[in-house]
């Protein structure tokens, strides 16, 4: 009897809080450039996959899920593909390598941890992006929350010019209960389809940079702390583009490269109507060692920024490479799916209510006119 996943990712130790003021933009001092050059590696799309079987409608009468058979992705991976990393282990977590880091013309692991990978036992948000902002009715969380004593060293997650460091994000008038605490905010030498990007680090306890300071990738930019509105210490990380603001942020799991021959599991969960199904419950279990992640869809839309290209509302980073297989229940019924992760890169679902899986990469968008 397979057992029913019930229930949000679990909040481990803290989140992040909101204020109901609006935030402002904090323009830059220095800007950086829109390009980035990306590695020649390239991978194939994975052909179409669908459900072998029709899933049943529920009964009035009875609450049991109903089970259908699983859909299996067709993502051929070489047995090298699938070999444990050569890198040596640091306190069980494996160093992420070759940053930047894009397998194909859509992805974008630009940034490297901002933390040293020694200082954690494992780099699992306690609050993942897209979760309901603490204190606030619908406000999206912008950003991952990673759980570390006060006191860790932060590390630049690429190069760039510091514009902020201080209080006062939030809003820009430094208010000692700005919700953002101490906080960093570095412009990058680098964008992405022609946008600036940057990255902020809040709840601070110290700041060892200066606005205009210039910064490179693994550099100690502070220490974490417990500043600001938090429910204990913690890191908040949040990857913006475009401009330097809260309402433009991007889920950070997409652009923090995964650490060496591991993946990420990204997904766009909507109903049979292709409506975004908001906090349905996912459970990702590995076929090879069964060990579970349990996570939810985005819980809101509102504040998010998602990917141009995947239109995500579901984001899972640091899996091992291998074969997995995902959980969704929705409307009594059971529908389960195999995957294979790759290394380095991004396995793609697409889960349309009562049509169950399928793993067609999202098409090209379109123009909305032809120039002349």
């Amino acid at each position: 009897m397979k057992r029913l996943v019930a229930g949000l990712f679990l909040l481990l130790a803290s989140a992040c809080q909101s204020l109901s003021a609006q935030p402002i933009i904090v323009t830059e001092t220095s800007s950086p450039t829109s390009a980035i050059i990306l590695p020649t590696a390239t991978t194939t799309p994975a052909p179409s996959a669908t459900s072998t079987a029709s899933p049943t409608s529920p009964s009035p009468t009875s609450p049991s899920p109903t089970s259908i058979p699983p859909t299996v992705a067709p993502f051929p991976v070489s047995p090298g593909d699938l070999q444990p990393s050569p890198i040596p282990l640091s306190a069980g977590f494996p160093a992420s390598a070759h940053v930047p880091l894009a397998l194909s013309e859509h992805d974008h692991f630009y940034f490297s941890r901002p933390v040293l990978n020694a200082e954690l036992d494992r780099l699992i948000p306690s609050n993942r992006y897209g979760s309901i902002q603490l204190g606030t009715k619908n406000d999206a969380h912008g950003g991952v929350d990673i759980v570390m004593d006060i006191g860790t060293p932060l590390v630049a997650a690429a190069p760039g010019t510091v514009i902020f460091t201080g209080v006062g994000l939030f809003d820009g008038k430094g208010r000692a209960n700005d919700p953002y605490g101490v906080a960093i905010v570095i412009a990058h030498d680098f964008g992405f389809d022609g946008e600036h990007l940057y990255t902020a680090y809040a709840h601070l306890s110290q700041t060892y940079v200066e606005v205009g300071q210039h910064v490179e990738r693994g550099e100690v930019i502070g220490l974490s702390g417990n500043t600001g509105l938090t429910t204990g210490p913690h890191l908040h990380f949040e990857v913006r583009s475009g401009t330097n603001s809260a309402l433009k942020t991007r889920n950070p799991e997409l652009w923090i490269a995964p650490p060496e021959g591991w993946g990420v599991l990204v997904g766009r969960i909507t109903d049979s109507e292709d409506k975004v199904v908001l906090n349905i419950p996912v459970d990702v279990s590995s076929l090879k060692t069964g060990l579970h992640w349990e996570s939810s869809s985005y819980a809101t839309e509102n504040k998010l920024t998602p990917d141009a290209y995947y239109q995500e509302n579901f984001v899972l980073g640091d899996l091992p490479a291998g074969r997995y297989k995902i959980l969704i229940i929705y409307l009594y019924t059971w529908f389960t799916a195999e995957v294979e992760i790759k290394p380095g890169a991004v396995t793609y679902f697409d889960f349309h209510g009562y049509n169950g899986f399928n793993f067609e990469l999202p098409e090209e968008p379109s123009l909305d006119f032809v120039p002349e």
